[in-house]
């Protein structure tokens, strides 16, 4: 009872060692590829993330600037006046350029690549730095490793580095290697939540404040035209 009790607190707490020594250089080599790789591949996909979902944001944005001139020059009454109707055009055509210079300097797609690319290289070098283990066991001899040192030093110059972010969701995707449990397996993935949407916090509230803003347009909700100088009630005649 009391050795299940004591298993139970190093789980809940995770008291164990999170990462296991290994003596072996061969493996321990290995193991550090196996990471890298799995965290270029997951700063390649975070990137890609990012790059669809800014996409996505300037096109519903840009389809806001498209949609308020026509409805204004429908007859559909509208809840708001002219002025705002045009300052908020304005704003829209202004976020638009300031984010999409942002995203053009930012190079998506290219780092993206790279990321992947060099989590290839590095898986490449796995399973031949896995073969010649094997012909040096079966051969009794010793497997030098300064090529490979050299060869996964190249691999990960040719991109940039990882983020702590990467880091932490590879090691909780790879318990065998990486022993975290209870409470701080919770707050590791937690924490990695927070990070990860970090990034899609701001296009977000201007997709929502877009979204928002057409609707009190329309008369079909009423958050914005008490704020802007319209009534949330009875369509706006053009000033």
């Amino acid at each position: 009872m009391s050795l299940t009790f004591k298993n139970s607190i190093f789980w809940l707490f995770s008291l164990y060692p999170i990462e296991q020594y290994e003596p072996d250089p061969v493996k321990k080599l290995m193991n550090s590829m196996r990471m890298t790789s799995r965290c270029r591949f997951n700063a390649s996909s975070r990137i890609n993330v990012i790059s669809k979902y800014s996409f996505f944001t300037t096109t519903f944005l840009s389809l806001g600037i498209i949609f308020i001139p026509l409805i204004q020059n429908s007859d559909v009454p509208l809840h708001f006046i002219s002025k705002v109707l045009n300052m908020m055009q304005i704003f829209l055509a202004v976020a638009i350029l300031v984010y999409s210079v942002i995203n053009g300097t930012a190079r998506y797609d290219v780092r993206s690549l790279a990321l992947n690319e060099c989590g290839d290289k590095v898986k490449d070098l796995i399973r031949q730095l896995r073969d010649e283990q094997h012909k040096a066991q079966s051969s009794s001899n010793v497997l030098d490793l300064t090529k490979y040192h050299e060869d996964y030093k190249e691999a990960l110059n040719e991109s940039e580095n990882h983020s702590r972010l990467d880091y932490l969701l590879s090691i909780l995707e790879m318990p065998e290697d990486y022993k975290i449990t209870g409470l701080k397996r919770a707050y590791y993935k937690l924490k990695a939540c927070c990070l990860y949407i970090i990034p899609f916090i701001l296009p977000t509230l201007m997709i929502i404040a877009e979204f928002v803003f057409i609707l009190d347009l329309l008369g079909i909700s009423h958050v914005m035209p008490s704020f802007l100088g319209g009534d949330p009630l009875l369509p706006c005649e053009s000033k």
